[in-house]
């Protein structure tokens, strides 16, 4: 058996609403084993699910690696879907608890391998640190609901430019052309929410290359805001659904309500959209779809200024946010240095065998039963 791939995403978000959680979507509750990892700041849990991920990687299973929007080198998820496992950071500000308790679910408590008294010393610091990291994301989110406001004008000014019949054109042109072989189904498909960008201490980080790269086709979505783009995605996601097709639905990293790209696997079919912050590439034989082409350039060019001050002040606002992120990630960081010292670190890396072990016996399960 060869190596397997990893694909990196984001099940949760520093939005215009505060931190938005796909948690949800990470597996399927009825799936083969669920572990959520309880424990403080610097108790090795993204460790913990890495080292077993790679693990797995090495022995050829696929594995997806679901990144922390607060800390991108950081891991707040593990994923196997071939043998149906995930490993789930547990912890603040994405509480998870076990919903199917024993059947499905069971905690794994680093709190187990701390030493509470060298840690209850740091009592005051580690709660005054907490309380300043809620502050700073407080303050950022502030700062990305002013920007999402600008944004919006800057979305109302090209709406007033925009023809949706040429975006009503694209996506009719679109979803005959990627469904053409199937008809609604008798049984409707399911979609899957997730983020391929995260707004992050370091900015805006996309791992999209990660998740499309497996993909045959790719259609690139070009477009100012405003002109069509998540609703003609919105159009596909429906259309794919109501043919018995399994979708991968990205959302707007800072307007969540807003789809981003959609990735439909069984087909090997991409919808990317492409828009800075996080502009996007198009390989060689990807198919570029224009809804600029339904601007009337005359009231674009009325709107010249508005658009021009909202673009400005929008990305001014969004990296101010941004760094209110950042400040938040060196608290946090600091707020580790008390528990770090106090772990057994070894006692963690006992129960990280004994859980890699775990998981490769249900994976020997699953091919016996097979």
């Amino acid at each position: 058996m060869g190596t397997g791939s990893i694909k990196k995403v984001f099940p949760g978000n520093n939005t215009a609403q505060g931190f938005y959680s796909f948690y949800d979507y990470i597996i399927e509750p009825d799936t083969t084993r669920i572990f959520v990892i309880k424990g403080g700041p610097g108790v090795g849990k993204s460790t913990f699910m890495k080292q077993i991920g790679m693990e797995m990687v090495e022995k050829g299973y696929d594995i997806e690696f679901h990144h922390c929007s607060s800390d991108n080198g950081s891991l707040d998820g593990v994923v196997i879907p071939e043998i149906g496992i995930a490993m789930i950071d547990g912890t603040a500000p994405h509480i998870v608890d076990p919903r199917n308790p024993g059947a499905v679910d069971e905690i794994l408590h680093l709190g187990d391998f701390w030493d509470e008294k060298g840690m209850r010393t740091h009592k005051k610091e580690i709660i005054d640190a907490n309380r300043e990291v809620g502050r700073l994301f407080a303050r950022a989110y502030r700062f990305l609901r002013a920007a999402q406001d600008i944004y919006n004008d800057w979305e109302i000014a090209n709406m007033e430019a925009m023809d949706y019949a040429v975006a009503n054109k694209h996506a009719v042109e679109l979803i005959n052309h990627i469904f053409s072989k199937r008809k609604v189904a008798s049984r409707v498909g399911r979609a899957r929410h997730l983020f391929a960008t995260a707004n992050t201490p370091d900015g805006p980080i996309s791992y999209l290359d990660t998740i499309i790269s497996p993909m045959k086709e790719s259609f690139i979505l070009v477009g100012e805001p405003g002109t069509g783009k998540s609703t003609l995605l919105q159009k596909v996601t429906n259309a794919a659904v109501e043919r018995g097709y399994f979708a991968e639905v990205y959302h707007c990293a800072l307007d969540p309500q807003k789809v981003e790209h959609v990735v439909i696997p069984e087909l090997g079919t991409a919808l990317i959209t492409s828009e800075d912050p996080h502009a996007f590439t198009p390989g060689p034989k990807d198919v570029a779809v224009n809804l600029n082409e339904g601007l009337n350039r005359r009231i674009v060019e009325k709107y010249r200024d508005v658009v021009d001050y909202d673009r400005r002040t929008y990305m001014e606002l969004f990296y101010r946010g941004i760094s209110f992120i950042a400040q938040a990630k060196k608290t946090h960081d600091y707020m580790e240095t008390f528990y770090v010292p106090n772990m057994d670190f070894e006692g963690v890396s006992r129960l990280r065998q004994k859980t890699l072990d775990r998981i490769l016996a249900y994976a020997g399960e699953l091919k016996a039963g097979s």
